[in-house]
């Protein structure tokens, strides 16, 4: 009896908490978010004030909530394509293996929402940051060149194929998921010795 009260108080409460989430979501594409209040959260989540700070600090809370809860579901798909390897040779990567992209694309509108001016919270940085988090503490590169310093090919990667969704998503989504994929792995697989200066005079 005492396990189903703890799974009764424990839906109970991600309901509340899932309910509170979808409300300042709604609220967030009406207006921006330094115009909203508590008091309308909780009045469209149909709770009360009470049941929001038992939850949450403040809304400020409730957004970084939000972001790290959202990070850590981005991060389980970047993982998806090699969470059962022991060697990832990238060259030998199946495209339709990788679903960050598919993932990115069915929360379309939450990422377009996290990514708007008026959030005032530098998502960007934030996916960057959490994908050189992930690199540095799961991925063992074997280079070929002695003299990269391990700690700037993490930034360089992790920041660069951040970079690659943000533009994505600022572009609506116009390249198609696998074509997003595919890019990935060729770039993460990519060698250039040589370039030409265009317009030399």
């Amino acid at each position: 009896r005492c396990c189903r009260m703890e799974t009764y108080v424990d839906k109970r409460i991600q309901r509340s908490v899932n309910a509170i989430k979808a409300a300042f979501l709604t609220c967030l594409e009406q207006k921006p978010f330094h115009e909203i209040t508590i008091s309308e959260i909780v009045r469209l989540a149909d709770y009360n004030r009470g049941t929001f700070y038992a939850h949450f600090e403040s809304k400020e809370h409730l957004l970084q909530y939000i972001i790290d809860e959202t990070l850590k579901n981005m991060i389980k798909e970047i993982q998806a394509p090699y969470q059962h390897l022991q060697q990832v040779d990238m060259r030998a990567l199946d495209v339709n293996s990788i679903t960050l992209f598919q993932y990115f694309l069915k929360n379309k509108q939450l990422f377009q929402l996290l990514l708007s001016p008026h959030i005032q919270v530098d998502m960007r940085y934030q996916i960057g940051l959490a994908i050189e988090q992930l690199f540095i503490q799961q991925y063992e590169y074997e280079l070929t060149s002695t003299e990269v310093d391990i700690k700037w090919l993490y930034v360089y990667r992790a920041h660069g194929l951040a970079a690659m969704i943000i533009r994505w998503i600022e572009e609506d989504f116009s390249t198609p998921a696998q074509e997003m994929a595919k890019q990935v792995l060729q770039l993460m697989t990519l060698v250039t010795y040589t370039f030409k200066p265009k317009n030399i005079v």
